[in-house]
């Protein structure tokens, strides 16, 4: 696709341009105090250039429930009744309003799965006023993107993406939008944080900025002092709904993949390497010499998984992928999602008892439909839900749907077995990595606080029947304390 390009220069470059101009102009004001409001100046001056150029390729997006009343989802997005336009006071058909941005002058809209959701009645209005009611819809519910297309007859004003891999921490941005339905609103921040994962997301890791995103953001472009697109706004951390100096994007990078795949193939073919993979704890990454946030450690690969064909065992550290620094699992999953099927890749792992790193030749394969990437075990370990019992010699998890498929079982609430100490009480019994707790002679757990008093010091001494599940075959084990 050809992309229009902005004629803006670097940002860099510009701010160095404008505070040479303010202390030119702080000289002739007379240099001191002038010199500090000439930069402050200047640098105004960059935002409002920058806003400038991105604020027409920015997009309304109104979803219409086109059955003459306003649902209520409209009326939590719209708090204020009097910004509504006599029409669509009247009309009471809107079910959902947000922002996208147009990213091909040929008319293509980039914006958030959940702003149009199941919606065929969509419509757009463009910063001059026209409005396009949106065709050919294609939408990727994982990755919170949706795709666009209008029919216009002439080239309309559409924004670069940025190479949103060269964001660092400290980089100035713009959150551009249309929240409580204020058209064309500009709010400045910084980049807070790169590569974060949020626990309410299937996968993907994203942007933090404290740039002021509202709903009705969702869809914007989060863009640097180029006017270029590096992010797509999608979420906020708030404990009122409202914005709480916290927001979220999806990386420039991810949202163009997904949407040439989307534009190229009508889904989004994600690739996979077929190994679970935990997070590598302070302890093990200072045996192998490692820093923090180094790696990520595998368990055994699926069967005739793309990872298990490369040689990947149990136990190896990963370190790199395709030499992109892998720092934790979401990392991982969103490095190999992207990557090119059918072609030669590279995955740098640390084998135990090796003293240096090895690279194993790997292709990667399409994502199979019923893969549910990491799992959430591990993002509930991460959120503090585990139960640890230093006494059995046991962590438990609890049971969710994907660790469920997972296990191959069938059973709608349990405790996973995360990690046994050999040696314990546990690891005696026969409880093992994997296994899933269900109840006690037949009656469930439902909470650890039950757990905890069917495992008694007492209860121990006679002994405790577990009811297990290890991939649907039941089993029973008895926790019992040696004499």
């Amino acid at each position: 696709m050809g992309i229009f390009k902005t004629t803006l220069i670097s940002g860099l470059a510009l701010l160095l341009a404008l505070i040479a101009e303010a202390r030119i102009l702080a000289q002739d004001a007379g240099g001191g105090d002038a010199l500090g409001i000439a930069q402050a100046q200047m640098i105004s001056k960059a935002f409002r250039e920058t806003a400038r150029s991105v604020v027409p390729s920015v997009v309304k997006i109104v979803v219409k429930s086109g059955q003459g009343k306003r649902s209520s989802k409209a009326g939590q997005l719209l708090p204020f009744g009097e910004l509504l336009s006599e029409n669509e006071r009247d009309g009471h058909d809107i079910e959902g309003i947000g922002s996208g941005v147009l990213v091909d002058p040929s008319g293509i809209i980039l914006t958030n799965f959940h702003v149009v959701t199941d919606s065929e009645n969509i419509w757009v209005e463009l910063y001059d006023g026209r409005q396009f009611r949106a065709r050919d819809v294609k939408k990727d519910e994982q990755a919170d993107l949706a795709v666009l297309m209008l029919d216009c007859d002439e080239p309309l004003p559409a924004l670069p993406f940025a190479d949103s891999d060269t964001l660092e921490i400290g980089d100035w941005v713009l959150a551009v939008g249309n929240p409580f339905m204020l058209d064309s609103s500009v709010s400045a921040g910084i980049v807070s944080a790169i590569g974060r994962s949020l626990h309410n997301k299937e996968s993907g890791i994203f942007i933090q900025t404290d740039a002021a995103i509202n709903p009705g953001n969702s869809g914007g472009p989060l863009v640097n002092l180029r006017g270029e697109i590096v992010g797509i706004n999608t979420a906020i951390a708030s404990m009122t709904g409202g914005y709480q100096g916290i927001g979220f994007a999806i990386p420039a990078n991810t949202a163009r993949w997904i949407m040439r795949q989307l534009i190229e193939k009508g889904k989004v073919q994600r690739a996979f390497l077929g190994v679970d993979v935990e997070p590598l704890t302070y302890t093990e990454a200072q045996r192998h010499g490692l820093g923090p946030r180094s790696g990520v450690k595998t368990r055994v690969p699926f069967r005739d998984s793309p990872a298990a064909r490369a040689g990947v065992r149990s136990g190896d550290i990963i370190l790199a992928f395709d030499g992109r620094t892998v720092d934790s699992m979401e990392t991982l999953q969103a490095l190999v999602e992207l990557a090119e099927l059918d072609a030669d890749h590279s995955l740098t792992i640390l084998r135990r008892g090796e003293e240096q790193p090895r690279d194993l030749p790997i292709k990667v394969e399409i994502r199979p439909d019923n893969y549910v990437g990491v799992p959430q075990t591990e993002k509930l370990v991460q959120r503090g839900k585990h139960y640890r019992d230093a006494n059995l010699g046991l962590m438990l998890i609890p049971l969710t749907a994907d660790s469920a498929s997972r296990l191959q079982i069938e059973v709608d609430s349990g405790w996973v077995v995360l990690s046994v100490t050999p040696g314990t009480i546990a690891w005696d019994a026969g409880l093992r990595d994997g296994m899933c707790i269900v109840g006690s002679d037949g009656v469930p757990i439902p909470d650890i606080e039950t757990f905890h008093r069917l495992t008694s010091e007492e209860a121990l001494q006679r002994g405790v029947d577990l009811d297990v599940l290890v991939k649907g075959e039941s089993k029973t084990v008895t926790l019992k304390k040696k004499d």
